[in-house]
């Protein structure tokens, strides 16, 4: 059952790779709204056959573009961001190297980024800036890397410049907004650690039950362009803290 199961995402994944990449590509290329909503077709078909249910709590803000800002579990955190509404990412420069993964990563406007190079961070919120510029909403993991999904990391506050560029660059905005995310997973071992090979990985969680993704949109940040990138960053960090304390609160409760 379970090589059924990774048989049906291998062709889902040769699908979409084959037949509508190029198409997602056009409407890049022609920017048509279509280009939107591409990515978000994959990703909740990865879900389903992922057997990872997404459970949307509260809602992100009105405004748009947004700096969306979440915990990271595991990879699946972008399928489900994805599957919610329609985003781009900021990744590590490595996954602009992986096969097959690259290319859905670019055909979603991903902005790859080099963390070791400054010259690097400077370009890729540059890139946020742009790809914001035209409504699209941008998502950080600003721990930098992934967590078990009880505690957080040290939220790295860079990237949070690339908010405050924005209205520098847009003289009519006195306000942009930082949206918290708080990710949460009903089993543990959906937790995954960026050094862990991705195929052992897939198959535990197409082996194990079925799972609940529990996202809490927190009451968005307000972001003007005097602000402090380290106080933004520390008030979306205490924001999802207090939100996965809630839930873990919650859990043993009942």
């Amino acid at each position: 059952m379970v090589y059924l199961r990774a048989l049906s995402v291998l062709a889902m994944v040769f699908f979409f790779y084959v037949v509508v990449a190029p198409l997602q590509w056009l409407a890049l290329r022609c920017h048509w709204r279509l280009a939107l909503q591409i990515p978000g077709a994959f990703h909740r078909s990865a879900l389903a056959l992922l057997r990872i249910e997404v459970v949307v709590h509260d809602r992100p803000a009105h405004d748009t573009p947004l700096l969306i800002v979440s915990n990271h579990v595991s990879w699946t955190d972008i399928c489900a961001l994805s599957s919610v509404m329609p985003v781009c990412f900021l990744s590590k420069k490595e996954v602009a190297g992986w096969p097959i993964v690259a290319t859905f990563a670019k055909l979603q406007r991903t902005v790859f980024v080099d963390r070791q190079q400054a010259r690097s961070i400077v370009g890729a919120n540059k890139a946020m800036v742009e790809r914001m510029r035209y409504g699209v909403c941008v998502v950080l993991f600003p721990e930098g890397t992934t967590f078990d999904g009880t505690e957080l990391g040290h939220f790295h506050s860079s990237h949070f410049a690339a908010a405050r560029d924005y209205l520098h660059h847009h003289a009519q905005a006195d306000t942009f907004w930082v949206q918290p995310v708080a990710i949460r997973y009903s089993h543990s071992h959906v937790a995954w650690f960026g050094d862990a090979e991705l195929l052992p990985h897939l198959l535990e969680l197409l082996s194990k039950p079925p799972v609940r993704c529990d996202m809490f949109f927190c009451e968005p940040v307000a972001m003007q362009g005097s602000a402090d990138r380290k106080a933004i960053a520390q008030a979306c960090n205490a924001a999802i803290d207090a939100r996965l304390k809630s839930m873990r609160l919650a859990a043993t409760q009942v």
